[in-house]
């Protein structure tokens, strides 16, 4: 504090003094960068995606709340509460935080512990009983599935959660018995140790009456009871599938029976073929925090599509949804981009209202305009017959139309070839724009693009697929 007072002091001197030699400022030494995940046990940094959510998060817990939030995972033999203190100590002398506010997750694959350090600015809020919680309810069930990642942002978010409770002035109130074990905490992590009960549950079945809507409310009761059958017959075959392999904790389940209570009624969508829906909230960027539900008929009966949802649906740090661009039309997903259709998506995936839809040409079917284009070695072959050799080029998308919403084209797409099986050709100009026009509404319209990697300048193909309006 001294050395800083000195400083300001001199600065206040040199005050018009435009002669001074500025050469030592340049000469001072930099704060050392602060690592905000350690990860010495190589179980946290291969997931590229997981990671800028952590970071995302970690900035948003410092920027609202003053938490210094960090990571460390290490194989260390040190007794984990001797060497979480200390790391902790270590943290306090490069805390980001103004207020002592600090939390330091440690995990231990080699010893299968975890603690969590909590420093005395926040024990009133993350409290003995919330810390065993999200301990026992939030990392255990990920590590036994050698999810560690995926436990580690399982209990971030739940640390979030608690920071807007205790802002809201609400007490941590556990849905448990929950043991208190300091202020500060370790439990064991039972990495790669099964759960019998981590698939129980009661059957629950579907009925062919049922609409979407009643599948979902037997959805929600079997979230509170905590079912986690994963063979549901409320489930397509596809999310009995996924749920196998995903890890569900009861805490996931809590949360979706509060995301669900906060988001009643909406519209109920079909889609053309009579064997998809959706249930949206729209206009979607006014109900960010109000994900759609995928509903798939399958053998006469209503099923929620969780598989769909899960791959193409993803959520930031604030719960709002958006889309995984490169997923949103994968698979089954493009049966359901119809729900969509008048909403643009930035590139982020939020999707949003366009502006200026008066200006539409009338009588657009898809949304797209062509600019001309020709292969270099056809170069010659143009010149003479342009009709033949000219190719389309994307030169325009309107936002929230057919070609951005159930095909995915972009602008810069260079169009190569229509069709798939033995119905798959090359398409120049004409045949492209025929081939669009006649697509009998309803059935799959599939388009090959060429496509321009700015950021690893590399050129690559890809085959859009989707339901012709």
């Amino acid at each position: 504090m001294k050395l800083l007072l000195v400083i300001l002091s001199a600065l206040v001197l040199m005050v018009g003094c435009q002669s001074q030699d500025k050469t030592e400022e340049s000469k001072a030494p930099k704060a050392p960068k602060v690592r905000l995940i350690i990860d010495d046990a190589y179980t946290l940094m291969d997931d590229k995606k997981l990671m800028k959510m952590f970071y995302d998060f970690n900035k948003r817990m410092l920027e609202e709340f003053d938490v210094d939030f960090r990571v460390i995972s290490t194989t260390t033999k040190e007794d984990i509460d001797l060497y979480a203190n200390r790391k902790f100590n270590e943290m306090q002398r490069q805390s980001r935080s103004k207020s002592g506010k600090a939390l330091l997750l440690v995990v231990n694959p080699a010893q299968d512990k975890v603690r969590l350090e909590v420093s005395e600015a926040l024990e009133p809020i993350y409290t003995d009983a919330f810390v065993s919680y999200i301990e026992r309810k939030g990392f255990v069930p990920y590590f036994r599935d050698f999810k560690v990642a995926d436990g580690v942002y399982a209990a971030m978010e739940l640390i979030r959660d608690r920071a807007y409770e205790a802002a809201q002035g609400k007490e941590f109130m556990p849905p448990m018995q929950s043991k208190s074990i300091g202020g500060g905490a370790k439990t064991e992590a039972r990495i790669g140790q099964k759960d019998a009960q981590a698939k129980a549950g009661e059957a629950v079945a579907a009925e062919e009456g049922d609409t979407p809507r009643e599948v979902l409310k037997k959805y929600l009761q079997a979230l509170k009871a905590h079912n986690r059958n994963p063979d549901l017959e409320i489930y397509s075959k596809a999310t009995r599938e996924f749920f196998r392999k995903w890890t569900v904790t009861t805490i996931n389940q809590d949360h979706e029976v509060d995301s669900l209570s906060r988001c009643p009624g909406g519209e109920l969508l079909y889609g053309p073929d009579g064997d998809h829906a959706v249930l949206a909230h729209r206009p979607y960027d006014k109900h960010r925090q109000c994900a759609p539900y995928f509903f798939k008929k399958e053998e006469g009966k209503w099923r929620l599509d969780i598989a769909t949802m899960a791959q193409s649906i993803r959520f930031n740090v604030d719960m709002q949804w958006h889309f995984d661009l490169n997923k949103r039309l994968e698979g089954e997903g493009l049966y359901y981009a119809f729900a969509f259709d008048g909403f643009g998506f930035d590139k982020n995936g939020y999707p949003f209202t366009p502006k200026g839809d008066g200006n539409l040409p009338q009588g657009m079917r898809w949304g797209f305009q062509c600019g001309a284009w020709y292969k270099p070695s056809e170069k010659e072959l143009f010149k003479q017959d342009p009709k033949r050799y000219a190719r389309c080029w994307i030169r325009n998308v309107y936002y929230g139309m057919p070609a951005e919403v159930r095909l995915g084209l972009d602008v810069h797409d260079y169009i190569i070839g229509v069709g798939e099986g033995p119905e798959a050709r090359a398409a120049n100009y004409v045949t492209f724009m025929e081939y669009m026009k006649q697509v009998p509404s309803g059935s799959i319209a599939t388009v090959t693009v060429l496509r321009y990697d700015k950021k690893n300048k590399r050129k690559y193909t890809i085959v859009r697929r989707g339901i012709a309006p």
